[in-house]
């Protein structure tokens, strides 16, 4: 790697693919069809809603703390939540969390793509670092940009989670810059924004987004062709 090469480290949901339609009622129901279990799409979309909520809630929240560090945690926290509304039976929690890690059902934002193939013609190496309980690089592959990431650094993998320093620290060391070299893009100013205790700067997006809305991914290369002036 030449001397002054700069990288870029990405957060996965919500920043380069969008987490607002992976779980659908349709996909819900498919799903647990593959199980052996009739679900009605209608049905299925009122327990994802509902399953939705108690994941996001403060209850859900502190029972997924730690989840990712491993990706037996992941599965059992994860199934266990969506147990606890009426109506999921393990065979539907089961179907819930195919759901979730379905390489196929993440699609990365409408300038994604362009963003990290313009990277990849600098030469500025990419890591994807994520608070994870699966393989990601999948869903990379799924939608032909796997070449264009250098290092998957995932928490299930590592035993660390953002925002520990460590885990963007690990993150600079594979793709072989100092932490101040890199910049961390996220939409987690608590999560992603621990890069900066491991003196790496920060960008984050903005938190209003949608599966065909432009995440405003672009504004890196702006950062990284200033740096390299």
């Amino acid at each position: 790697m030449a001397s002054g090469a700069r990288a870029v480290l990405f957060d996965f949901a919500g920043t380069l693919f969008d987490d607002t339609s992976v779980l659908t009622g349709a996909r819900l129901a498919g799903r647990c069809a593959a199980r052996g279990v009739r679900l009605a799409v209608r049905d299925a979309e009122i327990l994802c809603a509902k399953i939705q909520a108690y994941v996001d809630s403060a209850g859900g929240r502190a029972a997924r703390d730690g989840a990712d560090r491993s990706s037996e945690t992941h599965r059992a926290v994860w199934t266990a939540l969506a147990e606890s509304i009426p109506g999921v039976t393990p065979s539907i929690a089961a179907g819930f969390y195919d759901c979730v890690t379905d390489i196929r059902a993440w699609r990365p934002y409408p300038d994604a793509a362009d963003t990290l193939v313009s990277l990849n013609r600098m030469g500025v190496p990419v890591a994807v670092v994520s608070n994870t309980g699966w393989d990601l690089s999948g869903s990379f592959a799924e939608a032909g940009l796997a070449r264009l990431v250098d290092a998957f650094v995932l928490s299930c993998d590592i035993g660390l989670e953002k925002p520990d320093p460590l885990i963007f620290t690990l993150a600079c060391h594979r793709l072989g810059v100092e932490p101040a070299n890199a910049v961390m893009v996220g939409d987690d100013p608590v999560k992603d924004g621990g890069a900066a205790a491991a003196g790496i700067p920060v960008y984050l997006l903005p938190a209003p987004r949608a599966q065909d809305r432009i995440r405003g991914l672009s504004a890196v290369l702006s950062l990284v062709d200033r740096w390299a002036t």
